[in-house]
């Protein structure tokens, strides 16, 4: 979609945008994204079958529907800033429940989830120490984290001549993780047990240590 203005975008607009990347037909695009979702499907087969789990910041709600087949009875709900992505997402009827809420300051109790997940989000955020903040309060067990691995992801861009102008850099990534830098800054919030790469993403999970 040219010209492309996420902000004045419709509900609509947004969620074609959005879904773009997932309906790819380029056969290299599709089995990186499979690989990242085996990755994540293995961290998840690892929960007990009475975890209570929230993913906040699910966009077009494309990795919860994958999430969620993952599942194994695990209770599941989701949550989403934007309400034209809430908006969007209640009109398909899911099985589980959808919220909007801010990252910042999300409508939780303290605990309430065995695991929080957050996608794709960590690398948007001005202050991603307060998300990283809220999201540990509210996770009792675990918080799960996917980013941009960089410079790889920038490097990729540039191969398929992607924002050439912004050196490879997406539009809206202010924050760039390596594996090294996520794992430093997620040990001051919990302890990492696990991170993978998945060319080009980083997912790590944090157990959380509670005082």
């Amino acid at each position: 979609m040219k010209n492309f203005d996420e902000y004045s975008a419709t509900a609509d607009e947004l969620w074609e945008y959005c879904m773009l990347e997932y309906q790819s037909t380029n056969p290299f695009t599709k089995k990186l994204i499979a690989n990242y979702y085996d990755k994540i499907k293995k961290i998840i087969s690892d929960f007990d079958s009475g975890f209570r789990i929230l993913e906040v910041g699910c966009g077009a709600g494309e990795s919860s529907r994958k999430i969620f087949d993952m599942l194994k009875g695990q209770y599941f709900e989701i949550s989403e800033y934007d309400e034209r992505y809430v908006k969007k997402i209640l009109e398909l009827n899911l099985p589980y429940k959808v919220s909007q809420e801010d990252v910042f300051n999300l409508h939780r109790i303290d605990n309430e989830f065995d695991c929080v997940i957050l996608l794709e989000v960590l690398e948007h955020l001005t202050d991603y120490e307060a998300a990283l903040k809220e999201l540990f309060r509210v996770a009792s067990g675990y918080v799960l984290i996917s980013v941009p691995n960089e410079p790889l992801w920038r490097i990729l861009n540039i191969f398929r001549l992607k924002y050439l102008k912004y050196l490879g850099n997406t539009p809206g990534h202010i924050n760039h993780w390596s594996p090294a830098k996520l794992k430093k800054v997620l040990n001051n919030f919990g302890k990492v047990v696990k991170i993978e790469t998945s060319i080009p993403w980083i997912i790590c999970l944090t157990k959380v240590l509670k005082n």
